[in-house]
């Protein structure tokens, strides 16, 4: 049978590429790691013009060099980096396949972390803790919430939205308001076994973009885990924000683009939300004259939400699944609708 050339462009161990060469005697698997800051790097000069499958994150914007590319495999959940460079592959017949479900458990630990940490005051404590003051009134300083009961809107009933939802729902109680683009309710995508809620069986009430008022009133929580797309660009304005309790929190771990950040630094400081937990910004790195720094309910964080040691490991196991789908002429998982940019 006629080999097929797989690149990889990422710094996978060698038992992770030996897991990939596994899959099929066919695969000629070559891995060519781009640098330090491979987030960006066009990787035309690692092409000989023979491959069929590339894994990576930034494909050549000349495709001329790669005449027999059928497939890319991603390995993020979204493809904004290739939406806002207005990438050519996107005008192409090349399979583009992401790798979304992967982020469910580190994003979703995450997430929840992030809400107990501003349910507790937890951005006070650390200041606290940087001046070496102990503050003569902690009862009245540090007088938080509880999960226990609370209700959390998820906006992206994904992977991320299904594993937080089963962590608050079981662990804390949480009435849990979904939403989604569709009122799909199962999971279509990529799911690790035991994981998330698949089947859609948690919410215990759904909504649709339209009704996305009703669920801000109701909101004790709000965690944003959609793709930035042209409807999910700004969801989250002015508007929104008054919208929603002055006891209620925010978590964004999504893009930080669907917020307004602008409005959400004027409702910070305005409290009419009490605070927010953020993972991604309009503009990143977060620029160091952002008044969002300084904010003692905000809690900022670089964009690690997904960085444990598994990333590479998950990202394999669904690289493996969707390389003996392809194989086998099966539908890929996580294949990208262009036309809805996820």
């Amino acid at each position: 049978m006629e080999s097929i050339k797989v690149l990889l462009t990422l710094r996978f161990s060698e038992e992770l590429i030996n897991q990939v060469r596994s899959v099929s005697p066919r695969l000629v698997v070559v891995q060519k790691s781009v640098k330090e800051n491979w987030d960006g790097m066009d990787t035309g000069e690692f092409f000989d013009g023979d491959e069929e499958i590339l894994y990576g994150f930034m494909p050549p914007r000349d495709l001329s060099i790669a005449p027999k590319l059928k497939w890319l495999q991603l390995h993020s959940a979204g493809i904004n980096h290739l939406l806002n460079s207005q990438h050519p592959i996107l005008q192409s017949n090349i399979k583009i396949t992401t790798s979304s479900g992967i982020h469910a458990v580190p994003i979703g630990e995450f997430s929840i972390a992030l809400m107990i940490a501003l349910a507790r005051r937890v951005p006070r404590m650390v200041r606290m803790q940087d001046s070496g003051v102990w503050t003569t009134e902690r009862w009245k300083t540090f007088l938080g919430t509880e999960l226990h009961g609370k209700t959390l809107g998820i906006i992206g009933y994904g992977s991320i939205g299904r594993h937080v939802a089963n962590i608050a729902k079981r662990g804390f109680g949480m009435f849990i308001m979904a939403m989604t683009r569709t009122g799909e309710r199962r999971d279509r995508g990529y799911t690790e076994p035991g994981v998330g809620d698949p089947d859609g069986a948690l919410p215990d009430v759904w909504f649709t973009p339209t009704q996305l008022p009703d669920m801000l009133s109701q909101a004790d929580f709000l965690l944003v885990a959609a793709p930035l797309t042209n409807e999910t660009h700004y969801m989250i304005d002015e508007r929104e924000l008054r919208m929603m309790k002055p006891t209620s929190y925010v978590v964004n771990i999504a893009r930080g683009s669907i917020i307004n950040e602008a409005a959400l630094i004027r409702a910070l400081k305005e409290n009419w939300i009490a605070g927010a937990g953020l993972d991604v910004f309009e503009k990143e790195p977060l620029p160091a004259t952002s008044e969002l720094w300084k904010l003692e309910n905000a809690i900022i964080a670089p964009h690690v939400s997904s960085a444990t040691p598994h990333y590479d490991e998950r990202a394999t196991d669904l690289f493996c699944e969707n390389l003996r789908r392809y194989l086998a002429g099966d539908e890929l998982l996580n294949l990208v609708k262009r036309e809805i940019g996820y």
